[in-house]
């Protein structure tokens, strides 16, 4: 292992519940973060311990769109694939995890302050009041994997026994939309990060702490097809079906189930960032989009954590529609 590495452990699922407690939210839906301090940039974490990569060179699985395919991007994938970040375990790969310019931030210490962040992920019965409201376009895209799959929306209703899921199919623009009619936006990273992570005096690897646990999230495996439902889902799940794996803040589903936009873009140098000087940190720190890539944090039901638990801190085409990207909405406190 690497000096400075950290490791998580494989706690399993026979230990006691971690205490991060229920939050009652606001008539907002939204639970308070109090100010504090985190490390911005790249996580370095060790894989799980007792983690087997599968064979290198082995077919890369995605059960909607075959091995490789960028359609599974979403829309427009298969014309942008070339400009594409690398591809990382949820885009089909070898079984090596592959790190990109952008996350090889060396880690800032910045000030983050209070502010209030949905409790859960935005879902699909309140996106539809969104749509109803607005006449909004619907979530679906002109490809065969959200025809074949029941991903579309041919209404303002969601599919069948799914409203309470994350809302998927939105672009980093719908999503921005969405806050807006709400009175809301989109989280900062350094916002995102506290509220999912806590302050970086915790050293917590996972929202619920340092120990990997299989239900404690919805999640993927590494291996073909990618999907995985030992968690007991092989999509997304309602959200706050995994109570253990709530934040230090109360939020649910801060990692696994869809990935979460932030109103950042990926940047490759601290240099491109706006940012103002504070104790012995940063604060304000923040990357205005658009951009090419915009930053999202927390991973899918179709992503494996153990190979890098870090690996949740990725970039998209701000275009695209996925079937693994949702979000959640921040304000100011009131």
């Amino acid at each position: 292992m690497q000096p400075g590495v950290q490791m998580p452990t494989n706690e399993g699922d026979a230990q006691p519940v971690p205490t991060n407690a229920a939050v009652a939210p606001d008539a907002d839906g939204m639970v308070p973060v109090a100010a504090g301090w985190i490390k911005l940039g790249a996580r370095r974490v060790g894989p799980v311990p007792g983690f087997v990569l599968p064979p290198a060179g082995g077919a890369p699985g995605n059960a909607a769109a075959g091995a490789d395919d960028p359609s599974a991007q979403g829309e427009g994938g298969a014309a942008r694939a070339a400009g594409a970040p690398p591809p990382r375990l949820e885009e089909g790969q070898s079984g090596r995890p592959i790190v990109p310019a952008e996350d090889r931030l060396s880690p800032r210490r910045v000030w983050v302050s209070a502010f209030r962040i949905d409790r859960t992920e935005v879902t699909r019965a309140a996106y539809a009041k969104f749509l109803v409201a607005t006449g909004y376009r619907l979530p679906e895209v002109d490809e065969n994997w959200a025809r074949d799959d029941g991903w579309n929306w041919t209404s303002p209703t969601p599919p069948d026994g799914t409203a309470d899921h994350p809302v998927v199919l939105v672009s980093w623009y719908d999503a921005t939309e969405y806050c807006r009619w709400r009175g809301a936006r989109l989280p900062t990273e350094a916002e995102w990060q506290l509220a999912a992570l806590g302050p970086v005096e915790d050293g917590r690897i996972f929202p619920w702490g340092n120990a990997w646990g299989d239900r404690r999230i919805n999640h993927g495996q590494l291996a073909a097809p990618n999907f995985d439902d030992s968690d007991g889902y092989l999509k997304t799940s309602p959200v706050g079906s995994f109570p253990a794996g709530r934040s230090p803040f109360g939020l649910e589903d801060a990692f696994g189930n869809a990935w979460e936009f932030t109103s950042d873009r990926r940047v490759s140098s601290w240099d491109q960032v706006q940012h103002k000087p504070y104790q012995d940190g940063w604060t304000d720190v923040h990357a205005p989009m658009p951009g090419l890539y915009v930053a999202v944090r927390g991973g899918s039901y179709y992503f494996d954590f153990r190979i890098n638990p870090a690996g949740e801190r990725h970039a998209f085409l701000p275009e695209l529609r996925r079937k693994t990207s949702g979000l959640r909405c921040a304000a100011a406190l009131p």
